[in-house]
């Protein structure tokens, strides 16, 4: 039943806006039930204003993701592991419903400035130059940019922009070191280059389980997040993964690009 508006309740005042022949209890609780009804009548508009601006959001996002997935199918799927990574990590670390569905977001969103950059890079069957690889660097502070105007997806910017950070410093875009990398960007940061280290791509082959261990382990204080490490390894996330041969060789150009 759709409760009254302001409208369908009596007003308190008469006509010539003097107050009828009430008691003051009368015209307390008459008062009262208009001021109800006018907040239960704004509380409706915004609800409803709320599910169209979630239901675009989920457009946008979509129109997003299909968009990275036609232009790269590896990071479309790359995309949907990083996530599935990235939530365990989470749940390990104990954050909570809220936080988690930001990473949801967050990851799917991570890699969206791809879309900018061109399908001879993206899909180039050997190494990258340095200028490619420049160009490739720029992905973060693109995708930024693009979900700048959206503000329901303001709580995915930090993993889109600081996912390339190192814990050392010495990453991208913005070179933030410890503590001062926004934590979406360290959480993230584990799961993306775990998820690189283990696909197969054009100009190497995956690296084995034992591999990736081994590169977690170095990266540890200087790569990542000593203590994202720890939780990541401690949810099983390795788990998602099926089993690499060990003869691969790590590759020699940085992690998680």
């Amino acid at each position: 039943m759709t409760p009254p508006t302001a409208a369908d309740l009596p007003d308190p005042r008469d006509r010539t806006g003097n107050a009828p022949d009430l008691s003051p209890e009368q015209l307390y609780t008459a008062q009262l039930e208009r001021y109800a009804a006018e907040f239960g009548t704004l509380f409706l508009r915004y609800k409803t204003q709320a599910a169209e601006l979630e239901a675009a959001t989920r457009a946008v996002v979509n129109a997003f993701v299909i968009a990275l997935g036609a232009h790269d199918p590896y990071t479309r799927e790359h995309t949907q592991r990083v996530q599935n990574a990235a939530l365990l990590t989470a749940r390990t670390l104990g954050w909570s419903p809220e936080q988690l569905e930001d990473v949801r977001l967050g990851a799917v969103l991570h890699d969206i400035g791809k879309t900018s950059i061109s399908d001879t890079i993206l899909r180039k069957p050997g190494r990258l130059s340095d200028e490619e690889y420049g160009q490739v660097r720029r992905h973060p502070v693109i995708g930024s940019h693009m979900i700048a105007g959206f503000p329901a997806l303001a709580s995915a910017r930090a993993f889109v922009l600081h996912h390339h950070e190192r814990w050392d410093g010495r990453g991208y875009p913005d070179r933030l070191g410890g503590l001062d990398i926004p934590v979406q960007g360290r959480l993230l940061a584990v799961s993306d280059a775990v998820d690189a280290m283990l696909a197969d791509r054009p100009y190497r082959a995956a690296l084995s389980l034992n591999q990736v261990l081994t590169e977690l382990k170095a990266g540890s204080g200087t790569q990542f997040d000593p203590d994202m490490v720890e939780a990541y390894l401690a949810s099983g996330a390795l788990d998602l993964y099926l089993l690499r041969p060990d003869d691969t060789t790590p590759d020699e150009h940085p992690t998680g690009t």
